[in-house]
């Protein structure tokens, strides 16, 4: 009688031991004769049961190789969610010494607030945000970090869970329709942020960081740039870019960049607290000055760094390497390129990204029969692409 459900179980049996070319052959070799006696009038020989007590094993053996690397997995997650523990507590610590610094320590706080170890938890932080997250958490962290900072998903460029890391969330890109570009401004904001300040820049060469406290354009520029600006007509503007924020870059005019300075500094937190008690943050914290010219004479537009936000990218500069432990504040100490041919950029083009949020300052020139007259004001949350002013 022919067994054709028999020799079919014994095939699916025999299958599941396909794992190595030496086994894929044993199993042929088995197979091959259950067909033979299933479809022969020849009187059928038992299978060699050791042979199927060595296959059993092999299977036993390759379960328990799977819960093993279970478990190293499961092991492995544990470091990862240990680590995060740590950093954060570390973290929260570095927080406490800030504002304990900044509102209790009177005229001493700068110097210690120097001794705080920004750039040790901005490079942890990094780390931290480098982390892959699981596909199946990544809807509900995202969605989470969203209501806490108010962050507004469906203007992402991609679904969510597409973003492998937090890294990758922050600086993620928009939808092409999301920000509009108002083509008829003179010029637009290069970011979503908050307006810190605006205005003229003052004859002693001097720009407000707040109502009372300034710092300069030498210590900001740096001298390569500061002799090419004697009595021109500048203005500047500074924006804040929350953790909610896009954190993309683009240009607010169109201009030519020629040059890129890289000041190594110091990574302080740009928070209001900060801003409105450390005299020249901006001019001490890591920054990279770019510098050409637009239709009106000098631009510049810098990325300020910050702590847990020391790392700048730019597309068009792959050397430019920030947030790196080796750096250490030296005044005036920049690294300078130049670049061969002037880089072309036009108004609404993407220039770089923060890997999470800080500040952007713009420097400009304007005729000197003009001025320019801003059309926002400190406090007030702009987008990209909206108009910030126009020259009169």
């Amino acid at each position: 009688m022919l067994s054709f459900k028999t020799t079919a179980t014994k095939i699916n049996i025999y299958s599941k031991f396909l794992k190595t070319p030496n086994t894929l052959h044993k199993s042929q070799f088995i197979i091959g004769n259950n067909f033979k006696r299933a479809f022969s009038t020849e009187q059928q020989k038992p299978i060699d049961n050791d042979l199927n007590n060595q296959k059993n094993n092999q299977y036993n053996n390759n379960n328990n190789n799977n819960n093993n690397n279970n478990s190293n997995n499961n092991n492995n997650n544990n470091k990862k969610f240990s680590t995060t523990k740590k950093v954060l507590i570390f973290t929260a610590g570095v927080a406490v010494a800030t504002y304990i610094t900044l509102d209790v320590l009177g005229d001493k706080r700068i110097e210690l607030f120097k001794r705080i170890p920004f750039r040790v938890t901005s490079n942890l932080w990094g780390k931290l945000a480098s982390i892959e997250i699981p596909t199946s958490m990544r809807s509900p962290i995202y969605k989470s970090y969203a209501k806490l900072f108010g962050v507004i998903i469906d203007e992402a460029e991609k679904p969510i869970e597409e973003y492998p890391t937090m890294g990758d969330f922050f600086a993620r890109r928009l939808k092409p329709t999301a920000r509009p570009i108002d083509e008829k401004a003179d010029m637009v904001s290069p970011v979503d942020g908050t307006v810190i300040y605006h205005g003229k820049v003052d004859i002693n060469n001097t720009l407000e960081q707040v109502k009372g406290l300034t710092y300069t354009l030498d210590q900001f520029l740096g001298p390569d740039e500061i002799a090419k600006l004697k009595g021109k007509n500048l203005y500047h503007i500074g924006l804040y870019l929350s953790p909610g924020d896009y954190h993309g870059i683009h240009s607010p005019i169109d201009w030519e960049i020629k040059n890129r300075y890289h000041f190594p500094g110091y990574l302080f937190p740009v928070a209001k607290v900060a801003v409105d008690n450390i005299p020249g943050l901006f001019a001490m914290n890591e920054r990279v000055v770019l510098t050409g010219n637009w239709k009106y004479g000098f631009y510049s537009l810098t990325p300020v760094g910050a702590s847990n936000v020391g790392t700048i990218v730019m597309d068009f500069d792959k050397e430019l390497s920030t947030n790196d432990q080796s750096h250490r504040y030296h005044k005036n100490e920049f690294f300078k390129k130049q670049y061969p041919s002037s880089i072309n950029s036009s108004k609404g083009s993407e220039l770089a990204f923060f890997r999470m949020g800080s500040t952007v300052i713009m420097i400009f020139e304007v005729p000197q029969n003009k001025k320019f007259d801003f059309n926002i004001n400190p406090g007030q949350h702009v987008k990209l692409g909206q108009s910030m002013g126009k020259l009169n």
